[in-house]
């Protein structure tokens, strides 16, 4: 178990609340800066400052149904995490590929996105424990590959109070061009609520998340599962 805290740098062209509009560009850019109170369980001496990067762009294009409510888009992202997630040193994700996005409309909207990509993810794992005590080194650790990338996003929101509930669930399966043998997947549950606080530009945000991993060989002798729970309070300028 960890603890820490973090500050955050957001551009986003799309409101929590809001929705796409055809030929459009949207940019959602994040950086955050971590440090942990708490070393690793499995190496004291690791640094407890950590960052991440997460880049996404989306174009809806073409739009079908009876009222156009369904739309599909370009989309592109990049996810990167430097010396976070305690056993992970470094981990790259790049991925592009189409998103189709829709809101049903009533006194509430639920907004429904699903999102399918060509993806490359890199990872280099904190290399102390697998390599004292498993006795694995550079070569199953570190690697490299192409996969699929699946998203399926859930938002509802309370058109009286702007209280939104999200649910995420995404997959990346790597099983192309890694060494021979190999293969990497990573499966993200994600649940969340956003509270706005007097307005929409000062926002209460609460997040519970699991991350598995998964490889062809036990690199921990443990399931390489995380569990993250935070809370944010973002201001818009």
């Amino acid at each position: 178990m960890s603890r820490g805290g973090g500050l955050s740098f957001i551009w986003d062209d799309l409101r929590y609340d809001n929705t796409y509009q055809l030929d459009s560009n949207y940019f959602r850019v994040r950086g955050t800066y971590y440090y942990e109170l708490d070393s690793e369980k499995y190496d004291e001496d690791r640094f407890r400052n950590s960052a991440d990067l997460k880049f996404n762009y989306q174009r809806p294009f073409a739009s079908f149904g009876e009222a156009h409510e369904y739309l599909l888009s370009f989309h592109g992202r990049y996810e990167g995490h430097y010396n976070s997630q305690q056993l992970e040193e470094l981990e790259q994700l790049i991925v592009a590929g189409l998103a189709l996005n829709t809101r049903f409309n009533d006194v509430n909207h639920y907004d429904l996105g699903l999102t399918l990509g060509f993806a490359y993810s890199e990872e280099e794992k904190d290399d102390d424990w697998p390599r004292e005590e498993m006795g694995h080194g550079e070569d199953v650790l570190n690697r490299a590959g192409f996969g699929y990338f699946f998203e399926w996003s859930n938002a509802y929101t309370f058109a009286h109070s702007g209280v939104q509930l999200m649910a995420k669930l995404s997959r990346y399966d790597g099983n192309w061009s890694y060494d021979k043998g190999q293969f990497y997947t990573v499966d993200r549950l994600t649940f969340s609520a956003v509270i706005p606080l007097a307005d929409e530009n000062n926002l209460l945000h609460f997040t519970s998340q699991y991350i598995n991993r998964d490889y062809e060989l036990d690199l921990l002798g443990f399931k390489d599962t995380l569990y993250r729970v935070a809370v944010e309070y973002i201001h818009y300028f």
